[in-house]
């Protein structure tokens, strides 16, 4: 696994090493006494507001947990804390579980927060290419990606795959995480980005792009941020208290995105600006959508688009083969 900052989390997060060093630290998990350490891949943010909400307003402790958030450092290992112990459960995309999955390492999902996948092909010209234009655009096109790993990857190759091309008909180039540079630079005709992430950040810096889906909704293809633990060492009642928990929070927060971005700003001292904290709430509300199935916030798995993502990433050489219990049905 590569060490790296995960791209899913943006860059809110100016002078927050106060709130990391807070909610830091190595100590053993633990959930015999309903201690229970969740891990957040990157530091304190918005996107992570129904964790700060949920264990600020007592809603995993009604369920019977004390929750403590351990966010990772900027080279850690995404699965290291949660395989070895220091964590109970960990926050990360799906599909990069399955993929860890299929490598041999024991994970399980069992409670998806995002219900959209929130990465796009974002770049283009809208007064050249339209207001919502298809795949076909990427034919000859050249594509960003962080690299070739990782969720943004798979994105890519979903959204060749999807257009009927091939990657000898889009030129894929790394760019680290400079989409935003490298898209105002013009350096690529597309780039991978996060809807609630780069989506936001090209509109605030009024850069017209277009942001196309690399599947269509109803037949998702890949599945993105959840909640995962490591094999059966977690009881599923724990497991599911967890993620009751964890759809509880998201509804308050949704209910109350006030006092969302009142819990994150103790975690990010940055929010205590007036711009910072717009642009945290233009963040939150981004986010906010791609937790509701139908109007309403679900952390439930949809066992039907883990079974197309299996099958996705097999045939695109990806991993050999969908691994078996890649997912738990808690809910």
């Amino acid at each position: 696994m590569i060490s790296r900052r995960n791209l899913l989390l943006g860059t809110l997060a100016v002078g927050a090493a106060a709130g990391l060093a807070a909610c830091g630290g190595n100590q053993p998990a633990a959930v015999g006494d309903g201690k229970l350490t969740v891990g957040l891949t990157y530091i304190p943010n918005v996107q992570f507001s129904a964790f700060y909400l949920g264990v600020k307003e007592g809603l995993f402790a009604k369920h019977g947990l004390d929750v403590q958030l351990r966010h990772h450092g900027q080279q850690e290992d995404l699965w290291g804390a949660v395989l070895g112990g220091q964590e109970d459960v960990v926050f990360a995309s799906a599909d990069e579980a399955m993929v860890a999955k299929a490598g041999g390492n024991d994970l399980r999902t069992f409670a998806t927060s995002y219900q959209s996948y929130p990465i796009r092909v974002m770049g283009g010209d809208p007064s050249t290419l339209g207001a919502e234009p298809g795949l076909e655009v990427l034919n000859g096109a050249s594509l960003g990606i962080p690299g070739h790993f990782g969720s943004s990857y798979y994105a890519a190759l979903c959204a060749i795959h999807q257009a009927g091309l091939t990657e000898n008909e889009v030129k894929l180039v790394d760019i680290g995480f400079t989409t935003l540079q490298a898209l105002a630079a013009k350096q690529v005709d597309f780039a991978m980005g996060f809807v609630n992430n780069e989506g936001v950040q090209l509109a605030n810096q009024d850069i017209p792009t277009v942001s196309i889906p690399v599947f269509e909704p109803s037949e998702a293809l890949l599945v993105g941020p959840s909640l995962i633990a490591p094999g059966t060492k977690v009881p599923d009642d724990v497991l599911k208290a967890v993620a009751l928990g964890m759809q509880e929070a998201e509804a308050a927060v949704v209910a109350d995105p006030q006092a969302a971005l009142d819990a994150t700003a103790e975690h990010v001292p940055a929010m205590a600006e007036a711009e910072q904290r717009a642009t945290a709430e233009r963040v939150l509300a981004a986010t906010v959508e791609l937790w509701q199935r139908d109007g309403e916030v679900t952390v439930a798995v949809d066992t039907a688009a883990f079974d197309r993502m299996g099958e996705f990433l097999a045939q695109a050489g990806i991993i050999d083969a969908a691994p078996a219990d890649a997912y738990l049905e808690v809910l």
